[in-house]
């Protein structure tokens, strides 16, 4: 009888042993599937803040190549008046002083 009560509290003893180990395989895996969690999350930021500044670099590209087109544009416009300004330049001072004269 003695022999069997020594057989169960080492059976018991044996049991909470190997609970306590379980919980403790639980806890670092939970803590490793955190730690994965956070490492995973740091690589997917560091690599969407790479892409992101390619991304702004391509931007920034075609916004120089779009600014270049409306500066060009403006360059044409800003000949045409002058050209029709200094065509026109006499023409104009003499209608403004004959109106005036007249006015």
């Amino acid at each position: 009888m003695k022999d069997m009560i020594e057989q169960i509290i080492s059976t018991d003893k044996k049991s909470r042993e190997s609970v306590e180990k379980a919980k403790q395989i639980k806890i670092r895996s939970a803590q490793k599937i955190v730690d994965i969690r956070e490492k995973k999350r740091k690589e997917y930021l560091e690599k969407a803040k790479a892409n992101i500044e390619v991304v702004a670099i391509e931007e920034r590209a075609q916004a120089d190549v779009k600014l270049k087109s409306i500066e060009e544009e403006y360059e044409k416009i800003e000949e045409k008046i002058d050209k029709i300004y200094n065509e026109n330049r006499e023409n104009w001072i003499k209608n403004l002083v004959q109106r005036v004269i007249e006015g």
